[in-house]
């Protein structure tokens, strides 16, 4: 009888799963295997994947097993890390599954800071990893989270070999993303060999932190949503009530408040459980927002290795979380080290005086380090100092700084020297000439230069008037002129704080009012009638007062998903044209009440194109889906087209003699507005996915490109006449852009037989219309975006640090 018994049990128990012991160590020797004498950890949960029990006193933990059971894992307590993995892969040859840890002072304490990085996408090496790890180094971050796209069987191997916390120097936690689901027995497979399970916790500072994997992908996995759902509710039971939840997974589980995970016969709610953030990637752009009803906050980031599907800067976030959730995001753009450029003084061009001060204006990066201070010291031709000033910071690039002149001569040259302290204690010093013009400019622009015709003078040349800063980035949104006055708004991919738009003088580049926007504007403002215009990444439109900045009217245009609002509206007839997809609608500028909204179409991602009106015809885009025609009264849809590469967009069309130019991924498009259909069509050897519009001479289509610079085309022929290369740029933005890409994401303005515009690499170009030869080269040390607003001989440009410039061309 007892025989029976015994064989019936051991039945049971295999059909059950089998049972795994094991123990919690502190790993004083750091050799990864536990002796005796180490000292096992008391109440530290241990997981077979779907039963979570803590250690005992002695750090013992006996695990039951279950059917589809494949590791052993652990969820790290704060203030350690581990001395090997978190996870140990079930073996019928494993006596006991040891885990063990290591003091973390990073990973202790009242908050504590990581490293978000997401959709690498790559399996090959280059310099974002050494900024990840040396920033990780300097910054006391305790570790490095990896969201999902790794990417396929190549770049799940690259990164398993090279991305890893011994390259690092710091613990890294893998989520699986939908590209990462890929041939094998089941999707899983390949990630869980690299990386181990899907799903598993970790607590760091004050907060619980869970890794969660994607419902599907490429190869369907094995797991199921209610598979995870009971681990969930298991580890979740075995934390602490009170310590803030925060969950990473490859895509933003809902954009509503209610963050429910549902599957087909369970279900948890998590706002229940003290979730205070849901921090994702997948859509390769950059975009945080917070519930006004949960304050549970939603963050995502672009690639830190190339440009974004919507041409987002190429970004890794760090995030510092406290007991109340997330306390601080700051993004950091790859690729650079000690950048710094002076672009006043900088030349005879770019000196600018007033009030008896010389401004001096810089643009300063690392990728791999903040800034602590900078200071500047001017220096004669004999090498005698005769001023200093320290610089304070605008923005997390721009710094300016004042010194008297009155021991400057008009006509002779000096040396500015800069000096930057980071804050790991490096010092980086640069050296420049320039010389102290004999016309000292005032700061002042005469009024009649802002509304004069164009010039036709080979020979004008761009000279800086005025420079100030806003205080915020600006990606898209390009300075407009009206009533007087200029206006640009910003951006604030972190915080949320410094979005808005801002309005200046135009003469002077001061200040005249600001206003806080609740996400950030990106693309185009639109004016009509005394009244600004502008949408936030939230779908939030805005009307203010041209004159003063007061709000008119504010509008919800019920944006329930992603992706984020990043086109630019426009304005026609009194028309305010704005939204995407679903809530893509026109609105009446003065009252905000909507006439239409769109019923036609959804989806896809966002497009940082701005719309544009043909005609009768509404022009406007979904990335990686389609290109559509509106009916400008109605909003019913006429036309649309994804095929030739018109899914894949990102620049806005122009409307010139009845045609609209467009491009789409590697081609230039000429296309009849009422139908959608091709009247003629440029076979491009550039890539065209920048968020610039074709300009339209009377013998030149001139587009701008991802990788070549600027390309002119003969208007008759569409034959290639010229190209003009440009450096590469300081931060990718184009699609799947990176190292060597000359992009140029700004618009270029025609000025007499000139040229004129701003690149990815920092410079101000004024070109031959012709030859596409440099005239002029003004270096302003941060990417231009934003398109040149030229009025007259003025050109007014907004750079990606938050400077905007006046120039005139003289």
């Amino acid at each position: 009888m007892r025989l029976i018994f015994t064989v019936v049990f051991a039945f049971l128990a295999s059909a059950a799963g089998a049972q795994y012991k094991g123990k919690v160590f502190l790993d004083e020797n750091k050799n990864k295997t536990w002796e005796s004498g180490e000292k096992g950890m008391k109440g530290v949960s241990v997981s077979d994947g779907q039963n979570v029990l803590k250690t005992d006193a002695e750090g013992n933990f006996f695990l039951p097993g279950h059917a589809k059971n494949r590791f052993v894992f652990v969820t790290v307590p704060a203030g350690y890390k581990l001395s090997d993995k978190h996870y140990l892969k079930i073996d019928d040859k494993v006596a006991a599954y040891n885990f063990g840890l290591l003091p973390d002072p990073t990973s202790a304490g009242s908050s504590v800071k990581m490293l978000q990085i997401t959709d690498t996408e790559t399996f090959k090496y280059n310099d974002w990893i050494a900024n990840l790890k040396n920033f990780s180094k300097k910054q006391d971050v305790s570790f490095i989270v990896h969201t999902g796209d790794i990417c396929y069987e190549k770049g799940l191997n690259f990164h398993a070999s090279q991305v890893t916390p011994e390259a690092l120097g710091k613990q890294i936690f893998y989520c699986i993303g939908n590209h990462d689901l890929v041939k094998g027995a089941y999707g899983e497979e390949l990630f869980e060999e690299l990386f181990g399970p899907v799903y598993y916790s970790f607590d760091a500072g004050p907060a619980h932190f869970i890794v969660t994997p994607m419902r599907s992908g490429d190869v369907q996995p094995s797991y199921t949503v209610d598979e995870v759902i009971s681990w969930m509710k298991k580890d979740l039971a075995a934390t602490d009530k009170n310590k803030p939840v925060i969950i990473f997974n490859h895509d933003l589980l809902t954009y509503n408040d209610q963050f429910v995970l549902k599957g087909k016969k369970d279900s948890i709610n998590l706002n229940e459980n003290n979730l205070k953030a849901w921090v994702y990637g997948h859509w390769h752009n950059n975009f945080v927002r917070k519930s006004d009803k949960t304050g549970i906050q939603y963050v995502s980031t672009a690639s830190p290795s190339m440009g974004g599907i919507d041409n987002s800067a190429a970004q890794f976030l760090s995030i510092e979380i406290d007991k109340d959730g997330i306390k601080e995001i700051k993004p950091h753009y790859t690729y650079l080290h000690d950048h710094l450029v002076v672009n006043s003084p900088n030349a005879s061009d770019m000196v600018l005086v007033k009030d008896g001060q010389l401004l001096i204006s810089a643009n300063i990066y690392d990728s791999e380090t903040t800034v602590k201070s900078a200071k500047s010291i001017i220096y004669d031709e004999k090498g005698n100092q005769i001023a200093t000033s320290p610089l304070v910071a605008n923005t997390d690039w721009s710094w300016y700084g004042k010194v008297p002149v009155a021991k400057m001569s008009k006509g002779k040259s000096y040396t500015i020297q800069t000096e930057v302290i980071y804050q790991d204690g490096r010092e980086y010093i640069q050296k420049q000439g320039f010389t102290m013009p004999l016309n000292t400019p005032s700061g002042k622009t005469a009024n009649a230069g802002l509304s004069g015709k164009s010039g036709n003078d080979q020979a004008a040349s761009l000279a800086l008037k005025w420079v100030n800063n806003i205080k915020g980035s600006v990606w898209k949104a390009s300075p407009i002129l009206a009533d007087g006055k200029l206006f640009v708004a910003t951006i604030d991919d972190a915080n949320n704080l410094k979005c808005g738009i801002t309005a200046l003088d135009p003469v002077s580049g001061k200040i005249l009012w600001h206003y806080k926007t609740r996400n950030s504007v990106k693309n185009a403002l639109s004016y009509d009638g005394g009244i600004i215009l502008g949408t936030d990444m939230e779908g939030f439109t805005y009307a203010l007062k041209a004159a003063d900045g007061t709000l008119v009217w504010k509008k919800d245009l019920g944006m329930k998903s992603l992706p984020g609002y990043i086109s630019g509206g426009i304005v026609d007839k009194g028309i305010y044209y704005t939204g995407y997809g679903s809530y893509l609608q026109a609105l009446e500028v003065a009252t905000g009440n909507t006439i239409w909204i769109n019923k036609d179409w959804n989806g896809g991602e966002g497009t940082p194109e701005k719309m544009t009106m043909a005609g009768e015809v509404l022009i406007t885009g979904s990335n990686w889906q389609s290109l559509f025609g509106h009916d400008r009264k109605t909003g019913k849809l006429l036309w649309k087209r994804s095929d030739e590469g018109l899914r894949f967009r990102s620049s806005t069309g122009i409307y010139a003699g009845g045609k609209v130019y467009i491009t789409g991924l590697n081609a230039i498009f000429i296309l009849d507005p009422l139908t959608g259909k091709n009247i003629g069509k440029i076979e491009g050897t550039y890539d065209f996915k920048v968020m610039a519009t074709p300009l339209i001479t009377d013998k030149y289509l001139i587009m701008p490109t991802s990788v070549d610079g600027v390309v002119a085309y003969d208007l008759k022929t569409l034959k290639e006449v010229w190209n003009r290369p440009t450096g590469n740029a300081l931060v990718y933005s184009a699609p799947y852009t990176g190292p060597e890409s000359g992009t140029v994401e700004s618009t270029v303005v025609k000025y007499g037989k000139q040229l004129l515009f701003a690149a990815s690499d920092g410079y101000l170009y004024r070109i031959n219309e012709d030859s596409g030869k440099v005239l002029q080269k003004l270096n302003l040390g941060a990417p231009v975006f934003a398109d040149p607003a030229l009025h007259g001989k003025q050109l007014f440009l907004a750079d990606f640090a938050g400077n905007v410039y006046g120039f005139e061309l003289k």
